[in-house]
C-alpha cells in the first residue's frame, strides 16, 4: 500500500491554498523546484494527475481536488495528535492563517518572523477562519490570522471589502462558495435576499474555488487583499457585501515589538 508522506501532503495543500508553486515556496521557505518535485512525487505515488497549468497559477484536476479535502483532514488530524502528545520545540513557531488570508499576507507574516527568529522553524497551518481560531484560543499558534474574532489577545488589522469575482460572461444567479465553515458565506449570501440565485459548488480551498470560478460555474465572494484574482474581474452588478475584518493573535513566545511589527507589515500588505 502506498503511504503518503506528511511533509508532501503539507507541501500539496500549501500549492491549493496559495493558488500556485512560488507563492507556496515563498511561505514554506522552499524553492519552487522543491514544491514542484513534491507535487510530482504525489502524482507519481497515486498514480493520477493532481494539477494543471491555469495562467501563472495551477488549477485543481478532480482528483486533486478529491486529495485537497482528504489531505486537509489528514493534516488536521496529524497536527493534533502531535500537539496532544509534544508541545511545540523551541525553536519551533505555528503560524495558523485562514486560507483568505493565505495567498497576500501569509508569505509577509513568515518574512517578518523568519527576520524576527531566524533560528526558528516556521510551521503553517492553513485552514478556516472557525479553526484557526481555535488553534489560537488553544495556544497551539503562535501567530493567527483569521476572520473571526480571537478570545486570545486578538487584534483587529482592517476591515477588508468584501467583492463578487467572476468572468466577463458568468452568470449572477449561480454561486461558487466555500464550503462551511466559512465567515464570508452568510454575509454574501444575504447580500442577494430577494434575488435568485443557486450554489453550485462548494470549495474546500482557494485553488478549488478560483478553478471553479474561472471555469465559468459563476460568481463568488472574495475579501480583497491584493490584486484581482488572474483571470477574474470585479463584478460590479450585484448587491454589496459588508467588509469582514481581519484579526491578528499572537501567543507569549512573540515578543511584543514583533507583534508590533507584523501588525504593521500587515497592514501594509493590505493597503
Amino acid at each position: 500500500m502506498t503511504t503518503l508522506d506528511i511533509t508532501v501532503l503539507r507541501t500539496f495543500v500549501a500549492v491549493t491554498a496559495f493558488g500556485g508553486v512560488r507563492r507556496a515556496a515563498q511561505a514554506l521557505h522552499l524553492s519552487p523546484a522543491a514544491v514542484s518535485s513534491h507535487v510530482r512525487r504525489l502524482e507519481r505515488e497515486l498514480g493520477c494527475r493532481l494539477v494543471t497549468a491555469q495562467g501563472r497559477g495551477i488549477g485543481l484536476t478532480i482528483d486533486g481536488e478529491e486529495l485537497a479535502s482528504r489531505a486537509r483532514m489528514i493534516l488536521q488530524e496529524h497536527d493534533d495528535t502531535v500537539y496532544a502528545l509534544q508541545r511545540p520545540r523551541d525553536d519551533q513557531l505555528v503560524v495558523a492563517a485562514s486560507e483568505h488570508a493565505a495567498e497576500s499576507l501569509v508569505p509577509t507574516v513568515v518574512s517578518t518572523l523568519s527576520e524576527a527568529y531566524p533560528d526558528h522553524e516556521i510551521t503553517l497551518r492553513l485552514n478556516r477562519s472557525e479553526r484557526v481560531r481555535q488553534l489560537a484560543d488553544d495556544a497551539r499558534a503562535d501567530v493567527g490570522i483569521m476572520l473571526t474574532r480571537s478570545g486570545h489577545a486578538g487584534v483587529k488589522v482592517a476591515a477588508l471589502p468584501l467583492q463578487w469575482f467572476g468572468t466577463e460572461t458568468a452568470r449572477r444567479d449561480r454561486i461558487v462558495l466555500f464550503a462551511r465553515p466559512c465567515a464570508i458565506r452568510d454575509p454574501a449570501t444575504a447580500s442577494l435576499t430577494g434575488l435568485p440565485y443557486r450554489i453550485v459548488k462548494e470549495a474546500v480551498d482557494l485553488t478549488c474555488l478560483l478553478t471553479a470560478v474561472r471555469q465559468g460555474y459563476g460568481v463568488t465572494p472574495l475579501p480583497r487583499t491584493g490584486p484581482l484574482p488572474e483571470g477574474l474581474r470585479h463584478i460590479t452588478d450585484l448587491p454589496g457585501i459588508p467588509s469582514v475584518n481581519l484579526y491578528l493573535t499572537t501567543s507569549s513566545r512573540i515578543d511584543l515589538h514583533v507583534r508590533t511589527a507584523l501588525l504593521e507589515a500587515l497592514r501594509t500588505a493590505i493597503q
